[in-house]
């Protein structure tokens, strides 16, 4: 049978990406991720003074740096799919020892500035193809206004475990026409799972926070 071994919580951070003018991009892969349609990006940069507010500042729930995402084409005629975030190879994990699939546990999200009429933010979890349900949703309504990071627990809000993930989309509209609007996000906490083939073993995880995404 196959369990997944116990290991040490670990915290990781984008904080370990340096940054150019405040701005790069997320190391591929990162910590067996693939980043799409992210960017890393330190808010506090002088380089960004006079094009966000100090009110953008908390994107960094840890500091320096969070990610910023948007839909990789903002033409609404052309709709891309949103920011994403995956496993980056599957045989690598396999051959690493770890199960090609993720638990999403939380994350810190908020839309950029004060847009009106405001923001609706979906989050996908997308599962491996065998599942029954191939994947599951989430939204969150912001009205217009500056926000703080709105710290979401996934199995709590949602009242399911999002887990057996290979990837996760989120997608900020706003206004009637739906208009792509940028999102800052950080501290996506995961698990990964170790494998271990023998009978009668202990189930348990490997528990990874990422942490700092976007502007």
């Amino acid at each position: 049978m196959v369990y997944g071994s116990v290991s040490d919580t670990t915290v990781l951070n984008f904080d370990d990406i340096p940054t150019v003018l405040g701005l790069a991009n997320v190391t591929k892969p990162y910590h067996h991720l693939a980043f799409s349609a992210y960017n890393v990006f330190t808010p506090r940069d002088p380089a960004f003074k006079d094009i966000i507010t100090e009110h953008d500042f908390n994107c960094a729930v840890s500091s320096p740096n969070a990610l910023i995402g948007s839909r990789d084409s903002p033409d609404p005629k052309h709709r891309s799919k949103g920011a994403y975030f995956e496993i980056n190879n599957k045989t690598d994990m396999q051959q690493m020892g770890l199960l090609p699939h993720f638990t999403l546990l939380s994350f810190n999200v908020k839309p950029m500035d004060a847009p009106l009429p405001g923001t609706l933010i979906s989050v996908k979890g997308y599962r491996q193809e065998d599942e029954e349900q191939p994947y599951l949703e989430w939204l969150v309504d912001f009205p217009s206004g500056y926000h703080l990071p709105l710290t979401v627990k996934m199995q709590e809000y949602s009242r399911q475990k999002w887990e057996k993930l290979h990837g996760v989309e989120i997608v900020a509209d706003f206004g009637e026409d739906k208009l792509d609007w940028e999102f800052c996000l950080d501290d996506p906490e995961v698990q990964f799972f170790k494998v271990e083939n023998q009978e009668g073993g202990t189930p348990g995880l490997g528990q990874i926070t990422l942490k700092d995404h976007y502007v």
